[in-house]
């Protein structure tokens, strides 16, 4: 029997050796399900404690960045790594080891509301070090976990500086003000005949990200060419009374905006980051069946290798475009 047990430690140790990342010894995928979600865990099952150094990686669809992610991992000091999502199964996991070592790396599916009280969904949410959220349709965040235990137990570990980050409708939700999907998507032609479009679906408040507040974020930015439904947003916002001042970031495929805590966004990957501020003095009309128009105001379109302050709205060494919406289109000029 001690023969028997000494091969199977001694097997498991050499089986460790060949795999280059990944925690040990705790290599195999841990896999639990409960009503509305469904878990894949590696890594240590206890919570680490480490120090992170906070940030938000803002990456804008079509593929995951190394770099990005590189980053990300640093931020969350290599800790307890946790991907939220609604429609997708233990892919990251893998794809987290194969760039560095963690303490953990946790997929956690939720699909119905109910889950976003479950004491273990919760608890995983709030011993996370790194957050990051998964494509899909943000409607799917929004419905399951937004004014939920989850909601609150993501604020905390924000508050406590752990690392956020997102993809595509992941990158949707990110900022103080989100464009919600709930029903479908629109695109820019739509939202700028008519300022109160149906498909205009708004939320607010859902994850408190300091560098992020009054922005909301978008993504596909160039490749959909979604500059017009991002104006349109940003008017609304303001004309509903929630901000007198709001602040876009359009991410594009590929690329990605590094986010610190001071607010200094690197961009990295392929592709560039839009940056667009608005006032309630640049609106000039907001209705329903009418389309938004606004004066001009400032597009800063920061390339990968350079830097953007957001808080300080500088940084980028190009001359910045300048467009507007009027007619039902936009209307730009050097």
């Amino acid at each position: 029997m001690r023969r028997t047990v000494l091969k199977i430690l001694l097997a498991s140790a050499m089986i460790a050796a060949l795999v280059p990342f990944g925690p040990t010894p705790w290599a195999d995928a841990t896999e639990s399900s409960g009503h509305g979600w469904h878990s894949w865990l590696r890594g240590n099952p206890a919570d680490v404690q480490v120090h992170p150094s906070g940030g938000a990686m803002l990456e804008g669809g079509g593929s995951d960045r190394v770099p990005a992610w590189e980053w990300f991992l640093r931020q969350a000091r290599f800790g307890d790594i946790l991907i939220i999502c609604a429609t997708c199964d233990n892919i990251y996991n893998q794809y987290v080891l194969n760039i560095h070592d963690v303490d953990s790396v946790q997929t956690l599916k939720l699909t119905k509301r109910v889950a976003s009280s479950d004491p273990f969904v919760v608890e995983s949410v709030a011993n996370a070090d790194g957050i990051f959220f998964a494509g899909g349709d943000q409607s799917d965040y929004v419905s399951v976990w937004k004014d939920s235990p989850v909601e609150d137990a993501i604020n905390t570990v924000v508050a406590r500086h752990g690392a956020i980050g997102g993809i595509s409708a992941g990158l949707a939700i990110l900022g103080q003000f989100l464009f919600s999907a709930e029903r479908d998507t629109i695109h820019s032609g739509q939202a700028l005949a008519d300022c109160y479009a149906k498909k205009i679906t708004l939320e607010r408040d859902m994850i408190a990200v300091p560098a992020l507040t009054s922005v909301i974020t978008d993504t596909h930015f160039t490749q959909r060419e979604r500059m017009g439904r991002m104006l349109t947003f940003m008017t609304r916002v303001i004309t509903d009374g929630w901000a007198t001042r709001v602040k876009g970031i359009g991410v594009d495929e590929d690329a990605a905006a590094l986010v610190n805590g001071d607010g200094v966004a690197t961009i990295v990957g392929q592709g560039n980051v839009s940056f667009v501020k608005m006032r309630a003095a640049d609106i000039v009309t907001c209705a329903p069946e009418e389309p938004p128009e606004t004066r001009f105001v400032n597009v800063h379109v920061v390339h990968v290798g350079s830097t953007f302050d957001i808080a300080r709205w500088s940084g980028d060494p190009n001359p910045a475009l300048r467009v507007r919406a009027k007619g039902g289109a936009l209307h730009w000029v050097p």
